[in-house]
């Protein structure tokens, strides 16, 4: 559930001033292990300056393409980032974990109806494996929306315009640069503006599915505008590349919680600060519960409480229903009972 397997990164092609596309090396025997679907992420860890790092990656490959790759942007005092688009060197390994996520466009199902995609700055990773899969698997058409600061700093561009001169009929691309203009695109940044644009221009498309990936309000603003058209939630995928600050601070609890957690099968019982998150408790007690981004987006910790009370700092991932059902981000679980027991293997 939580094993990282030892790759060779075979290729480091830069795509900005602060941006890398990373390739591994499958070797046949794990090829089954690393198939994926487009939309999914990578979980990558690499000892730096003695401590290990754990950061979730989009990948940025198709599902037609025999490669295995993600894109990394560099941020401000990023560790794993620095490291990656700074020192890290073809032939080089490092730990990954298989694909996971749920921001998914599986084209043996959704590949009868158009679809459309939102992102803005390094939120187009995982559109580039979704636009690239629907466009070799299927014959739908994909409405390409892509928002940047300028041509310079759009991730993937060559890319893109590639894909657009081989599918110009099905492969519909708009930039959207909010400081320098180039050609006739959009200016300003994805708004109700641009989204309105957008839905009368290709009015008459057989729309099936909805993407937006990006900074958290632009997701929240888009998502919200699709669904004032009547259009269903379970049709709209979303996922934040910017954390938004926790809604609520529980690091003022006092007193301690008796944790009982269940990983692959085996339970440990401990005491642990309720100040302290589920996720940080069960990790300071040796177990490699499976995390990645520690900000409540990926959905790597998620672990099922089938006893007591917790309350999440913040929630990017997951729905009313998965909650009702006792799914947490263990990353941002705070227990509020005396006693709480959760387990990995729901």
């Amino acid at each position: 559930m939580n094993k990282f397997y030892q790759l060779t990164v075979t290729k480091i092609e830069k795509l900005t001033a602060s941006s890398v596309k990373i390739t591994f090396q499958v070797p046949d025997l794990l090829r089954k292990v690393f198939s994926y679907e487009a939309g999914e992420y990578l979980t990558l860890q690499q000892t730096i300056d003695n401590q290990k790092i754990r950061r979730a990656y989009s990948i940025c490959s198709g599902v037609n393409e025999n490669e295995l790759s993600v894109a990394v942007k560099r941020v401000p005092n990023g560790i794993f980032s620095t490291y990656a688009t700074t020192q890290l060197k073809e032939g080089d390994t490092l730990e990954v974990m298989p694909s996971k996520g749920a921001f998914v466009f599986f084209y043996d199902i959704f590949g009868n109806k158009d679809i459309m995609l939102f992102s803005a700055g390094s939120g187009v990773t995982p559109m580039m494996s979704i636009a690239k899969t629907a466009l070799a698997k299927t014959n739908i058409k994909v409405v390409f929306v892509y928002g940047n600061k300028s041509k310079e700093e759009t991730l993937f561009f060559d890319e893109i315009e590639s894909l657009r001169a081989t599918y110009p009929d099905r492969f519909l691309v708009h930039y959207v640069f909010s400081q320098e203009m180039w050609g006739d695109n959009l200016s300003g940044r994805i708004n109700d503006q641009v989204v309105s644009y957008i839905f009368e221009k290709y009015k008459d498309l057989n729309w099936g599915r909805y993407y937006v990936c990006g900074p958290n309000q632009m997701v929240v603003n888009v998502k919200e505008n699709i669904l004032n058209r009547g259009i269903t939630k379970d049709r709209i995928f979303t996922e934040l590349f910017e954390a938004e600050p926790a809604s609520n601070d529980f690091t003022q609890l006092r007193g301690n919680v008796t944790v009982f957690s269940t990983l692959s099968g085996k339970e440990i019982v401990f005491e642990s600060p309720k100040n302290q998150t589920l996720l940080n408790s069960i990790l300071s007690q040796g177990v490699d519960a499976p995390y990645s981004c520690l900000n409540g987006v990926c959905s790597s910790c998620i672990g099922k409480v089938t006893e007591g009370e917790v309350k999440m700092a913040k929630n990017e991932t997951l729905v009313e229903k998965e909650i009702s059902d006792g799914l947490v981000l263990t990353c941002q679980a705070y227990a509020m009972s005396d006693v709480v027991r959760v387990t990995f293997d729901y």
